[in-house]
């Protein structure tokens, strides 16, 4: 835990949401106070799953908010999804909620941090945040580990720092760290388009053929993007989030990486095709009629496992007669 903290109880109604806060990941740009609060009790941070809990407990004393002051309000730099379900009880207007459990929650306890001033929470503070959150027993969505990163590591040095503190390896910063600043340096890559599924980006960032196909150059001793195709990466922004959205779980990414992995396939993709109807094209046209041709044979040989009756034979040859006749034409 960080040095030089305060601890006091303070009035929900001086505390506020930091929008540059990394638990955010982005979501508080330009929001009012009251549009965070719903921000947060929405996907993927779901606030109001506390609410039950702080309702009949109260707020735990000694887990409390972590801020920094401001004039005379305190911005919070850890403890947003638990301030969003306080201000959610305090602010029911269906009488849910009777007086001993508002009264409770009228002033709920903080550390304030002596260093943590307007400008910005200080080194202890943010350590503490990455070891507790990024990787901890206190798990932040996706895009806030990368907004975290991306805010702890500006140098080759200020990398190795957090190598060392957080306990991870390169590889695993460079997951979300790559993809974040990515689209930092590439907006107009990405558009008119939804990019709040940040996972699927990070994880189609794993395969070496998606990168290949964007072209990604990145200095790895900072995690700075060099490099990329800004085309590629329009394609590739549109296939994952886009109207012509080919992606739709992470487990489609492996088939995506092989058709952006080859010229021909991925040429088909871009022209509109079907994840399916481009992966035609990752093998020759040989192959993959012997490796269809092979399917078909499989098949057939799992029908005569079951040994159909003469209606369904009947049935099963006109299909196949049928296809022969579209074959020879």
């Amino acid at each position: 835990m960080p040095l030089a903290a305060k601890y006091r109880m303070v009035p929900v109604v001086d505390l506020c949401f930091d929008e540059e806060n990394p638990r955010l990941g982005g979501g508080g740009k330009d929001k009012s106070q009251e549009e965070i609060r719903q921000y947060l009790e929405g996907p993927p941070h779901y606030a109001l799953e506390l609410v039950g809990s702080i309702a009949e407990n109260g707020f735990l004393p000694y887990e409390p908010l972590i801020v920094r002051k401001r004039g005379n309000k305190f911005f919070v730099i850890e403890g947003n999804r638990r301030l969003a379900a306080v201000q959610a009880i305090l602010s029911d207007q269906t009488g849910k909620y009777d007086a001993t459990v508002t009264d409770r929650l009228a002033k709920i306890p903080v550390l304030v941090f002596a260093g943590a001033s307007a400008e910005g929470p200080t080194e202890d503070v943010l350590r503490y945040l990455g070891v507790k959150h990024l990787f901890g027993f206190r798990d932040w969505p996706p895009i806030s580990k990368a907004m975290f990163l991306d805010q702890r590591v500006k140098s080759k040095r200020d990398l190795t720092q957090v190598l060392r503190e957080l306990n991870i390896s390169k590889q695993e910063v460079g997951r979300y760290l790559i993809p974040y600043r990515l689209t930092k340096v590439a907006k107009k890559a990405f558009k008119g388009v939804n990019t709040e599924d940040f996972w699927s980006l990070a994880e189609s960032f794993g395969r070496k053929k998606i990168r290949a196909y964007i072209q990604l150059d990145v200095d790895r001793r900072t995690m700075k993007i060099k490099g990329f195709d800004q085309g590629k990466l329009r394609h590739l922004a549109m296939f994952l989030y886009g109207k012509r959205r080919r992606v739709n779980d992470t487990r489609e990414l492996t088939a995506l990486s092989n058709v952006l992995g080859s010229p021909a396939a991925a040429a088909q993709l871009e022209r509109g095709a079907s994840l399916d109807e481009a992966s035609l094209y990752v093998e020759s046209k040989g192959e993959t009629v012997v490796r269809l041709q092979r399917q078909l044979e499989k098949i057939f040989e799992k029908i005569k496992t079951l040994s159909p009756g003469k209606e369904e034979s009947a049935r099963i040859l006109g299909v196949i007669e049928e296809f022969s006749r579209r074959l020879r034409k």
